[in-house]
This record gives structure tokens, sequence and C-alpha cells, in this order.
């Protein structure tokens, strides 16, 4: 390995956030969510690690949920949370045991009109408000009623998703959770609200089934540090300096001169950029560690280099690490600087970056 950058990538810090998830909502099941290649953290590698540990996974199609079989793992349900997006899929739900999401006419139609082995689960989705997937309050008790009738289907889990459950000051959550439970108690059916944030801040969203997502890789849906404090970060980007410059004040710093030193000042460059999936649109200001020491990006971050402040850094050298976020530098605190949200950052990391897990 030639280019020192590096994601480092916590296994059992993963295991430890999915029991944290778990002891806030005990008498529930856990869905791991383990889509878009687990956040950018590796799907396989860790779905393996929790296999004996988790209830269930949750991707976001059947090719995602091939690669989780593909490895080995027959044993744990996984949900698919967008459904079939064509009714040849119904073949690999029941090649690949998987319990597919029903939120729309097609979906349901598909599955009404299969001829399948055998009956299977299914979650129906309800549009409590997300505006986004499911079915409205009357198309979903007709959907309802006709897999309830169906031959094809075992058993049936209810389930809605919120659209603002990381403010938890906004009545738009609790609004939703009312919705959800006025449809939702004319039945007998278990159900499934809680996301990330559901099961860390709203305690009556916690049904017989959670989706714990963001909060498995040691990320809070929150900005407040009081939701953070009981999670712990999986991954840690870093990456080493690889040049040590001087300049005076008033010289620009990289592309289009964004920086302009007030001072002199020593500058280093950090190899990693927006093409290891590092933000461009980081400000300067976006903390970074190094030394022990908690210093600055100055200047735009670039494909490959990143420019830093090296000003108050003790006995900066060539190869000296860089943490760019991870167990020092929170992520939510980067994404914050960079005007996004930790979710796009970790699954933006790219191949080029060396994978190093810790177990």
């Amino acid at each position: 390995m030639a280019r020192a950058c590096i994601a480092s990538i916590n296994l059992e810090a993963i295991k430890r956030n999915y029991l944290y998830a778990k002891s806030l909502a005990p008498n529930s099941q856990a869905i791991a969510i383990v889509k878009a290649n687990a956040y950018g953290h590796g799907a396989v590698e860790v779905a393996t690690h929790l296999q004996d540990t988790v209830d269930a996974f949750g991707v976001a199609c059947t090719e995602e949920a091939i690669e989780i079989r593909g490895a080995g793992l027959e044993k744990k349900p996984i949900l698919l949370l967008e459904g079939m997006f064509e009714q040849s899929e119904l073949e690999l739900l029941e090649k690949y045991q998987l319990l597919p999401v029903i939120g729309n006419q097609s979906q349901l139609q598909w599955i009404l009109d299969a001829k399948l082995k055998n009956p299977t689960k299914v979650f129906v989705k309800y549009d409590s408000g997300m505006s986004r997937l499911g079915f409205h309050k009357g198309e979903f008790k007709q959907a309802l009623k006709a897999l309830e009738a169906s031959n094809n289907i075992s058993d049936i889990v209810l389930m809605t998703h919120f659209s603002k459950a990381d403010e938890p000051y906004d009545i738009s959550t609790q609004n939703q959770i009312d919705n959800f439970n006025r449809i939702a108690n004319e039945t007998g059916h278990p159900s499934s609200i809680a996301n990330s944030a559901g099961i860390v801040a709203w305690r009556n969203s916690h049904k017989q089934y959670n989706r714990p997502g963001i909060m498995l890789y040691g990320s809070s849906p929150f900005t407040e540090a009081r939701y953070q404090k009981n999670l712990v970060p999986a991954m840690t980007l870093s990456s080493v300096l690889i040049s040590i410059k001087s300049f005076k004040k008033g010289q620009g710093i990289g592309y289009g001169s964004r920086f302009i030193c007030k001072q002199d000042m020593q500058i280093g460059v950090v190899a990693v950029g927006y093409a290891d999936g590092y933000s461009r649109h980081a400000k300067d200001g976006t903390p970074v560690f190094i030394n022990n020491t908690r210093s600055r990006i100055v200047g735009r971050v670039s494909m490959d280099m990143t420019t830093i402040d090296l000003t108050n850094v003790p006995n900066p050298k060539i190869g000296d690490r860089v943490e760019m976020f991870g167990e020092n530098i929170g992520i939510n605190e980067v994404a914050e600087f960079s005007n996004t949200i930790s979710y796009e950052i970790l699954t933006k990391i790219t191949k080029r970056v060396y994978i190093n897990y810790i177990t």
C-alpha cells in the first residue's frame, strides 16, 4: 500500500452500537440496516460480524441482499426496504428467503398473483406523512385486506417512516405516530416505526420491530451532543502529511486562493481529497486531528489533497497521520462544516481508500 489514505472500521463498535439500540427498546426486535454497503462500512464484513447478534438485516434491494447471502449468511431474515422493482424478483425472494416491503399497487398485485411454493411474511408500508413510499389510508386498508385473504402471505407487519424524527422538538413526528397508530390499532398485526432517531428520542415509536441505521455506525441523527454520547464511532478516515511549507501573510492557499493567510503560517498537505470521499464542500476551519492536536482545514479540498493549518501543531513532519473524522473528530461536526449529513460522507468513501477492519 503506497498511498496511505485509510478508513479504519471498528466492527466491534458497530456491534456495541447495535446492542445499545437494543437496550433502548428491549421488547423490540431490531433490524440492522446495512443498505448502501452498510453506509460505506462494508455490508458483508458488517453483516458477518453481526450475524450471531442481530434479529434481522435490512437492505434497499435484492442485489444488496444477494451479496449478503452469497457470503454465506443464510440464517437471518433480510428485509427489502424498497420491496420489489419488477415481478421477476419474486423468484429471488423465494430462492434467497427475502422479506419484501409492499408499498405500492404494483408490488401488491405481484405478490397476490405470485405462485409461491411457501407463504411469506411481508411488511406493508403506510404513508403517515413522509410523502414518499407507501399507501395512503384508503389504499392501505384495501391492500391489507387483500393480503390477509391471500394464501401467499404467512404474516404481516405494518410499517411507516418518519420525515422529521431528527428534529426532536417538531410536532410532526408525534403526528405521524398518532396517524399510524389510529390505523394500526384497528388490526392485530405487529408494527415497525422507529428508525435510529425514533429509537433514541421517540420512545412511543418503539414497536415490535425497530430499524437502527446510522446509529449502528456511531453517528447520531441529531446535532445535540447528548444524543451522541453513548454511540461509538465505527469509521476513522485518516491519511498522512506529504508536504510542509511556510507561507507569508497575504498569500493564498489552494484552488481559487479561498484562504488568505492572515499571518505567516505553516501549511501541511494531506493525501486525501474528494476522490476519496471527503467532502469538497468542507469549509475553512473544518477540524482535523494531528499529533494529539485539533487543527483545521485551510483552502479548498482538492481531488487528491487537502491543506491544513500547522501553525499550532507540535513538531509536524512528513508522514504524520492526520485524522479527518472518527475517534477524535466527530463526523457530525465535519458534516456540519460541509453543509451535509454524516450519511452522505460515509456512503461516499471510494474504493481508492484502503479499508482496515478492526475486531
